[in-house]
């Protein structure tokens, strides 16, 4: 390029009279002093660049190696302010689902409780429903044939039996209403000469509303299998007296409305 830069110089010169001898040799001088000046510049840029790039990488991989390199790459992290006083976590009052809570292992521990006596056997277990409801059942055998006793527990809002009022229905002194039924076949079609299955059934509504039902078969299943016994294992009496018993823990009392 040297070469080329004085050659061109020349050309355009070759027709003139320098003022002095040295003016040719100045301006081709000059011309090569800025010429390494600008790619001196343009070197220094393009090492400047690649150290500014080097250095956001390694910026990069240290902010990536921080604590804060859990977030993911890209997602804002939030910085939280310290408070001026360490936060304390607010009381919770419980409810009176927490404080009366009840499941229906507990429901089918106290129904065997009740109903057990001496030669009584039990097998068959059940449980089911949680919160507003429980319920339980076994088969119990007294040597004169097995049948099915079950309890549901409810924390009300379901109809009462006794609104508008039945026969069966009867007010006791506490302000509970008691709904009985002796003896009730299943079926009400051809099938009940088949199966012949009765059952005695007790509902004793609380006044909160909640209630505790039983039910006594005299088979070993409330349908599809024939009865076993004449009647039902536990009489009208006898399903009274366990539903009156306080040893039922009731599910809490429902926001619905009982009765309604």
């Amino acid at each position: 390029m040297n070469n080329q830069l004085t050659d061109l110089m020349q050309r355009a010169t070759e027709n003139l009279e320098p003022v002095t001898p040295d003016l040719l040799e100045r301006t081709v001088a000059q011309g090569t002093r800025l010429r390494r000046r600008r790619t001196t510049l343009l070197t220094a840029g393009g090492t400047g660049a690649v150290l500014a790039t080097a250095g956001l990488i390694a910026g990069g991989i240290h902010v990536l190696g921080s604590p804060a390199d859990r977030a993911a790459a890209g997602t804002p992290i939030a910085i939280t302010k310290p408070s001026a006083k360490p936060s304390v976590a607010p009381s919770v009052k419980p409810t009176p689902s927490s404080t009366h809570a009840v499941n229906s292992q507990q429901t089918l521990t106290t129904l065997k409780s009740l109903v057990a006596a001496p030669g009584r056997t039990f097998s068959q277990p059940e449980t089911w429903g949680e919160g507003d409801f429980t319920a339980a059942a076994y088969v119990v055998d007294d040597g004169r044939g097995a049948a099915r006793v079950d309890v549901l527990l409810s924390g009300g809002g379901n109809q009462n039996p006794c609104v508008p009022a039945r026969q069966g229905c009867t007010t006791l002194p506490d302000g509970s209403v008691l709904y009985t039924v002796k003896e009730s076949p299943e079926y009400s079609d051809s099938r009940q000469a088949e199966y012949g299955v009765v059952s005695n059934y007790v509902v004793l509504v609380r006044r909160d509303g909640r209630s505790v039902n039983l039910t006594s078969y005299n088979a070993p299943a409330e349908k599809g299998t024939p009865h076993t016994r004449p009647t039902p294992l536990l009489s009208v009496k006898e399903l009274t007296a366990i539903a009156k018993s306080k040893a039922w823990k009731l599910p809490p009392v429902s926001n619905a409305t009982y009765g309604k």
